[in-house]
C-alpha cells in the first residue's frame, strides 16, 4: 500500500481476504468463513484441529482455507491474526484472553518467560545494519522531537530522557502540545521527529504524523508489525514485535531496545556525548537534584497536611538545642 494512501483497518482488511474468496469456496471452506467473520477474536487462541472440530471439517481444510486468503499456511494466517488482535481489542477483552491458567505457573514465571520470549524475537528480528541507520539519523538531525502518547508516552519519556544526556536539541512530548505543532510549523531544517505508538495506536499519534509530513519533517516509526499506521506513514522505521495479548502491554524489550539505540548514537561522537554528559551533570549538581551521602546528615523536617506530605525541607540546626 502506498505510504500516503488511507490505511484499511485491520478488521475490513481480513474481512475482504475473505469475501474476495468466498464465492470459490467449497461448502466446508464456506463453514470455516462464517466462524472466522462471525467470532474472529477467539481464532488467535485456536489451533488449526480446534477450528476444524467446531467447524466439522478437516486440519487440512483449515490449512488450504488459509492460503486461499493469500498465506503459506496455517502458521502465517495466525501471526496475521495475532496482529489483527493487538490492534481491535479493548483493554477488557485483553484481560479475559490472559486469563492465568493453573499448569503455566505463576503470574511473575508466565510474565517474565513472554518478556525472555519478546527479547529474544527482537534480537533475531532487528539487524546491526537497521539499528546503525536509525542510530545515524537520529544523530545527524539538528532537532529531534520524541513523540508518544498514552501507554507510549512512558516509553517517549525514556528515551527522550536518555538521549537529552547525550545530544542537545531533544524535546519531548506526551501531551499533545501546541508548542510541538508550532514548531513543526516551523519547517526547521534537518528536523527529526521519533515516535512510538503500539497498539492500541492513538488516533492523535496518526494525526501528529500526518502534520509533520505536511510540514516536511522527516518522521522515524518505532511500532510492532508492518501494519502499523505508524510504520506507514514514517519514513525510516523499527518494528518491534510484542509477543502475547494482555491489557498491560509487555514493554521491558522495548525499554531495551531504546538504551541500546542511545548508546549507539553516543558512540558515533564520544567527545560530543561526553561534552553532553558533563553539562548534564553540572546542571543537576548545581540545582542538587539527585540524592548523595552526604545528605544523610542533614536534618529533615517534613509538613504535614493530614494524610498528605506537602513539602519536605532540609532545615538548618535549631541554634536554641
Amino acid at each position: 500500500m502506498p505510504r500516503g494512501e488511507e490505511i484499511k483497518s485491520a478488521k475490513k482488511d481480513l474481512f475482504d481476504r475473505i469475501i474476495q474468496v468466498y464465492p470459490r469456496l467449497s461448502p466446508k471452506k464456506r463453514r470455516v468463513a462464517d466462524m472466522i467473520m462471525r467470532d474472529y477474536k477467539n481464532i488467535f487462541l485456536m489451533t488449526a484441529r480446534e477450528i476444524a472440530e467446531k467447524c466439522g471439517v478437516s486440519e487440512p481444510t483449515i490449512i488450504r482455507f488459509s492460503v486461499d486468503l493469500g498465506f503459506s499456511g496455517y502458521a502465517e494466517f495466525l501471526q496475521y491474526m495475532k496482529a489483527l488482535l493487538h490492534t481491535e481489542l479493548t483493554s477488557s477483552e485483553r484481560l479475559t484472553h490472559t486469563r492465568p491458567v493453573s499448569d503455566e505457573g505463576s503470574t511473575i514465571q508466565r510474565y517474565c518467560r513472554n518478556a525472555i520470549a519478546n527479547l529474544q524475537n527482537m534480537e533475531d528480528s532487528i539487524t546491526e545494519e537497521e539499528f546503525r541507520k536509525i542510530a545515524r539519523t537520529i544523530f545527524d538531525a539538528e532537532r529531534v522531537y520524541v513523540v508518544g502518547y498514552r501507554a507510549s508516552a512512558t516509553l517517549a519519556y525514556h528515551f527522550g530522557y536518555l538521549l537529552k544526556k547525550v545530544r542537545e536539541d531533544v524535546t519531548i512530548d506526551t501531551r499533545l502540545t501546541w508548542e510541538l505543532t508550532d514548531a513543526l510549523n516551523e519547517g526547521a531544517p534537518n528536523t527529526l521527529m521519533v515516535v512510538l505508538a503500539f497498539p492500541r495506536y492513538p488516533r492523535r499519534t496518526i494525526e501528529m504524523m500526518k502534520y509533520a509530513k505536511q510540514c516536511g519533517v522527516r518522521t522515524i516509526g518505532i511500532s510492532d508489525t508492518p501494519r502499523s499506521p505508524i510504520v506507514t506513514l514514517s519514513d525510516q522505521y523499527v518494528i518491534i514485535d510484542i509477543e502475547g495479548v494482555s491489557f498491560v502491554d509487555p514493554f521491558g524489550h522495548i525499554i531495551v531496545f531504546l538504551g541500546a539505540l542511545v548508546h549507539e548514537i553516543a558512540f558515533l561522537d564520544n567527545q560530543k556525548a561526553m561534552r553532553c554528559m558533563s553539562k548534564f551533570d553540572r546542571g543537576v549538581e548545581k540545582a542538587n537534584e539527585f540524592y548523595r551521602e552526604d545528605d544523610v546528615d542533614q536534618r529533615l523536617t517534613y509538613r504535614m497536611n493530614k494524610a498528605q506530605i506537602t513539602s519536605l525541607w532540609p532545615q538548618k540546626e535549631d541554634s536554641r538545642s
